[in-house]
């Protein structure tokens, strides 16, 4: 769309615009003056209501243009083409119809006569336009154009591709993805994706497994020497049992009673 813009803002501007300005000298009347503002090239234009892009060629007239010294002026068909024909270039603008016809080069700016004089029938009203050549700009803002035109298409292609996908894209969605299975990357429903504990269940904490420690075997050079158990030494003295009483009445057991040991005599110290 800007360079649809652009490129009408240079044709209108940098080649179109330039017509309005252009001198006009009337075929009818055989002669006139144009004021020539700059040196370099100047192109004459054929100028009539039944000129369109469509023409083939444009009717003959003699034209003669001479420099403000009085000088004759050399003139070349348009676009100085090798073969004498006159290199197409047609300008609608303004009410202006005009077809370019003849160029030519000056080294001094000022006021020139133009002569011309009609060889074929020529419709009334029929002028020569000289000024600017408006080729470079009418090309420049054409392709402007042109390229807006191609811009404008891919864009429509583009938003058309974008609108396909994004109507497939909602329909994957609505089916639940390819084939009735949810897309890649999701879950079905109910099921918690991998890594995620199920709603309403704690993950579980793993802990690492603990290493199990490996005892070294001793070698026959470290073993220790083997040591053979003793008997253990009995902590108590068995209890003595008596026998049991009678159970007879009025049976007693004979009380024994045990003598007591005789004592030592003292000792006596021996003689000093």
């Amino acid at each position: 769309m800007i360079l649809f813009v652009v490129g009408g803002v240079v044709v209108g501007t940098k080649a179109l615009g330039k017509v309005n300005s252009f001198g006009r000298v009337s075929i009818a009347s055989g002669s006139g003056t144009v004021t020539l503002n700059g040196t370099g090239k100047w192109v004459g234009y054929y100028e009539a209501d039944n000129v369109s892009s469509s023409i083939s060629a444009i009717p003959q007239f003699q034209v003669a243009v001479t420099g403000p010294s009085g000088q004759l002026v050399t003139i070349k068909p348009y676009g100085n083409r090798s073969d004498g024909k006159v290199k197409k270039l047609t300008y609608s603008y303004n009410g202006h119809k005009g077809a370019a016809a003849f160029q030519f080069n000056v080294s001094q700016a000022g006021t020139y006569t133009i002569r011309v004089q009609a060889v074929d029938s020529l419709p009334a009203g029929a002028d020569v336009a000289i000024g600017r050549d408006i080729e470079t700009g009418t090309v420049v803002g054409g392709l402007l154009i042109v390229g807006g035109v191609l811009f404008l298409i891919a864009a429509i292609v583009l938003l058309i591709i974008g609108l396909v996908k994004r109507s497939r894209h909602k329909k994957e969605r609505a089916t639940g993805g390819y084939g009735g299975y949810p897309p890649p990357g999701y879950a079905p429903p109910g099921y918690a994706p991998p890594g995620y504990a199920p709603p309403g269940y704690a993950p579980q904490q793993q802990w690492p497994a603990q290493p199990q420690q490996q005892w070294a075997q001793p070698t026959p050079e470290q073993a220790p020497p083997q040591q053979w158990a003793q008997p253990q030494q009995p902590s108590q003295q068995p209890q003595q049992q008596w026998p049991a009483q009678p159970t007879e009445p009025g049976q007693q057991w004979p009380i024994q009673q045990e003598p007591w040991p005789a004592q030592p005599p003292p000792e006596t110290p021996p003689a000093r």
